[in-house]
């Protein structure tokens, strides 16, 4: 018999199965999953937070001798828990079981700035200061760099763990929130609450009646009350996740920069040589009145005027090489991050699938053990239904690693502050793009390539042309009739050996014929590879239209059929779990094979030079 019951409360789901349904001798219904863990995690915090609050009034009792004193530090648990829970409430986290613990330990911490407190008031009253008001004022004063830093250190301590974004950062948030937003509280509470608590009942000397059970009560009611709040993991689709590693992926920015730096060298393609400023005294010239010339000139020497459009061009042919890498690396991070995608999905599907086996078997074995208590069944079904469940559920644990896994290495690629998670979709068949070899980015950069090698053998060509040299002097005689003697030069610097720049041409002309041999070579590679994926997406398509036309017929009949004739006592148990395999395998192979589909397909479509 199957009953829908459609509730938001379990506690409803729960009167409806137990008025509707009626189970056989031998069977119960349990409650498993998530709520079963947050049901007996919960048991054990409301036992494990009242002996935390007994054991830390014992300790301070026994460290004062005064359940007066005890009690003022006592306070600033209460105070401790309202930062804590506003802290909570701020940052939208919900109130779980890592968050009960850190109340816990930030009750530990909390009374330590009451204790600092409370041992200077007493040590100045020791030393003679009877004044209440003068003793609180000293006192404050003298202990509010202490106090700070006691409460600082601890939350300084638990700050990378409040903003943390890795993996299991959703158990530290919660638990670190707590202490630090607690400590905020506590600290600034404490320095204003209890001086003033301290002076009411050192006044009276007594500390005054209350009651205590219902100051109790309200204390655990502050922060055992779950808050409302929203998971901060934020789902993504597999378009979302590409445009958020190209956003931030620092491999990318690499590439980027170093576009940037290729285009930034373009200015630096003329290149004139530095100017040179000279004198000399010219003994072999003698002036009108027998004295030597002195000679001031400057000079400049530049390559042939063409060289320099040479260089620009080559620079430039660089600069495109740097664009072409980065397109083919935005091609790679989108095939990356689409392959660890769809395994995440993967993995998820499969997660589904072993839920529902762990689920079944577990109430297998229940069902199993009581029936061999009762007489009902052998040895041989409880061992077996007992088996199948510890293999489903070592299989199941397994899986969650692989999907944690997954989901480390795709935001290792999103390089984000934010921890993603993938939506939670059916995975489906990606589809295959045609293969486009001219305007494929690998035979892009091999074009350029090409270009740019072309380009430097020209280049070299070039610096075969004579430098020129022009200067400009002016000759001045000393003593008496001081004449000028204005003058210029100009020269050419033709270079009488080239064989050193002939080996040069020689070698950018082999550079050029080794790039076209390697981009025909990938060529070829890039087609003959292609074809062999449409040869593993064919045997993969045939796979999966069987499980599209025959197979999930097959495993949903089997499914049905083996589960009636179970329960109505046709098969057996180890008939029926043999069954139970057979139909779940159809669904896993399809699944795998699906997913070998989609990297296959995304293998064909990124194409890259590896």
């Amino acid at each position: 018999m199957y009953v829908t019951v459609t509730s938001n409360r379990s506690k409803d789901v729960q009167d409806a199965i137990d008025r509707e349904i009626k189970l056989p001798t031998g069977y119960t219904i349990d409650y498993g999953g998530q709520f079963e863990n947050l049901r007996t995690a919960k048991e054990r915090l409301m036992i494990a937070v009242p002996i935390a609050l007994i054991l830390i009034f014992v300790l301070l009792y026994f460290a004062f001798d005064s359940v007066k004193e005890a009690l003022i530090i006592y306070s600033a648990i209460p105070m401790s828990a309202v930062g804590g829970v506003m802290l909570l409430y701020i940052r939208g986290l919900p109130f779980s079981i890592s968050a009960g613990v850190g109340f816990i330990a930030l009750f530990g911490i909390a009374v330590l700035n009451g204790i600092v407190l409370i041992e200077e008031f007493k040590e100045l009253k020791a030393k003679g200061i009877t004044d209440i008001t003068d003793r609180i004022l000293t006192g404050t004063r003298n202990r509010l760099r202490p106090v700070l830093l006691t409460a600082s250190a601890a939350a300084l301590g638990f700050l990378p763990m409040a903003i943390s974004t890795s993996a299991g950062a959703e158990v530290q948030r919660p638990l670190a929130t707590v202490v630090v937003g607690g400590l905020i509280s506590a600290t600034a509470l404490t320095l204003l609450v209890l001086p003033v608590l301290y002076a009411l009942f050192d006044r009276k000397g007594h500390f005054p009646k209350m009651n205590i059970p219902a100051a109790a009560t309200t204390l655990l009611l502050i922060f055992l009350i779950p808050a409302l709040g929203h998971s901060q993991d934020q789902k993504i689709s597999v378009d979302q996740a590409i445009e958020i590693a190209i956003e931030n992926n620092h491999g990318l920015k690499a590439s980027t920069h170093r576009i940037d730096q290729s285009e930034q060298l373009i200015g630096s393609a003329i290149d004139i040589n530095k100017t040179e400023i000279y004198f000399n005294r010219d003994q072999n010239n003698i002036a009108v009145n027998n004295r030597p010339l002195n000679v001031w000139g400057i000079s400049q020497s530049i390559q042939f005027p063409t060289v320099y459009g040479a260089q620009k061009k080559v620079l430039q042919g660089r600069s495109q090489l740097a664009k072409d890498q980065y397109t083919m690396d935005i091609r790679s991070i989108t095939k990356e991050v689409s392959r660890v995608y769809y395994e995440v999905v993967y993995w998820q599907q499969m997660q589904k699938n072993y839920n529902y086996l762990d689920s079944l078997y577990a109430d297998f074995a229940y069902a199993a053990n009581r029936r061999y208590e009762q007489g009902e069944t052998n040895y041989l079904e409880k061992l077996t239904a007992e088996t199948k469940g510890k293999e489903v559920l070592l299989r199941l644990n397994q899986i969650k690693e692989s999907i944690q896994k997954s989901n480390i290495l795709l935001n290792q690629w999103l390089q984000s502050d934010t921890a993603f998670e993938v939506d939670d979709i059916a995975l489906e068949r990606i589809q295959l793009i045609p293969l486009d070899t001219t305007s494929h980015p690998v035979l892009s950069y091999y074009a350029d390539a090409i270009k740019l090698s072309i380009q430097q053998v020209e280049l070299e060509k070039q610096r075969l042309l004579p430098d020129l040299n022009a200067s400009v002097f002016n000759g001045t005689n000393n003593g008496s009739g001081v004449q000028s003697y204005l003058g210029f030069q100009l020269g050419v610097a033709i270079p009488l050996g080239f064989g050193n720049q002939k080996s040069k041409i020689a070698a950018a002309k082999t550079g050029a014929s080794i790039l076209v041999s390697e981009s025909t070579n990938y060529k070829i590679k890039l087609a003959s590879k292609y074809q062999a994926l449409q040869s593993d997406l064919r045997h993969f398509e045939e796979r999966l239209q069987y499980y599209e036309s025959t197979g999930k017929r097959l495993s949903e009949e089997t499914l049905f059929h083996a589960t009636n004739a179970f329960q109505s006592g046709e098969i057996d148990f180890l008939q029926y779990t043999q069954l139970l395999d057979n139909a779940k395998s159809i669904e896993s192979n399809y699944l795998d094979n699906l997913l070998q589909y989609n990297l296959t397909v995304l293998e064909a479509n990124y194409l890259m030079n590896y």
